[in-house]
């Protein structure tokens, strides 16, 4: 019954989550926001030791400390070269991995399995 209340309250109704891979699947990240939470993505990887990077519309990426994942083998693929936007947040999948932007400031990261990079 719980859960249902919580499905049924309006940030929940207002909520926007969308997932997407690296065409490897090694990459999986997430656009998230609600009524409380600005825009944001969050990217793993396999083999983060727990770690994520966030990026919201303002401010800095930052890698985070994770005790869940947002990797799922069923995600929307994000082909080499294509790029998806969600807010003023932009991704684009590179060979070398993916790298996320915030269009509003144009701090971001890049991220692959062997390298992070925050800008």
């Amino acid at each position: 019954l719980a859960a249902v209340l919580c499905l049924a309250s309006p940030a929940a109704a207002q909520a926007t989550y969308r997932d997407f891979r690296s065409p490897s699947g090694k990459v999986g990240c997430a656009f998230y926001s609600d009524a409380e939470v600005p825009p944001m993505v969050r990217c793993d990887w396999r083999g983060s030791d727990d770690e994520a990077i966030v990026l919201r519309e303002t401010g800095r990426a930052r890698i985070r400390h994770v005790t869940d994942t947002v990797m799922n083998p069923d995600a929307k693929r994000l082909r080499y070269g294509r790029s998806t936007t969600f807010g003023r947040l932009k991704c684009i999948s590179r060979r070398r991995g993916l790298t996320c932007r915030s269009l509003a400031g144009g701090r971001g990261f890049r991220v692959s399995v062997s390298k992070r990079e925050l800008f």
